[in-house]
């Protein structure tokens, strides 16, 4: 057997050759490692602006419980905006004009392991 004859590509059965079979990997591997990094790249972004909402949720809370307004009900502006509706709390005109109607059905959500709706 000579040198050449050693080196050459042998005839395969299947349908691609192992040179076309590493370039479709190669090719492959190559879109799953971007695709890969970007999506980490994506879910740093969002788990940084989680992470600064979160900070910032903290940092007014401590500033509204210095102030001893624990509650919405107690903050000044909305107070105001009760007297000037001629509403109090939880008041039907109140309760009209200053909440949302958005329900959501729980019901449909698949959740397992109790009941949740």
């Amino acid at each position: 057997m000579s040198e050449t004859e050693y080196y050459a590509e042998k005839p395969s059965r299947s349908l691609i050759s192992r040179r076309d079979f590493l370039k479709v990997a190669g090719v492959s591997v190559s879109v799953v490692a971007i695709s890969g990094y970007a999506i980490t790249d994506i879910v740093e972004r969002r788990k940084s602006y989680i992470r600064l909402r979160q900070q910032g949720l903290y940092k007014d809370d401590k500033r509204l419980q210095r102030q001893n307004l624990t509650g919405s009900h107690q903050n000044p502006s909305a107070l105001k905006v009760y007297k000037d509706l001629g509403a109090k709390p939880m008041d039907e005109i109140a309760e009209e004009l200053l909440h949302t109607k958005t329900y959501v059905d729980r019901n449909n959500l698949g959740l397992k392991g109790g009941d949740h709706a």
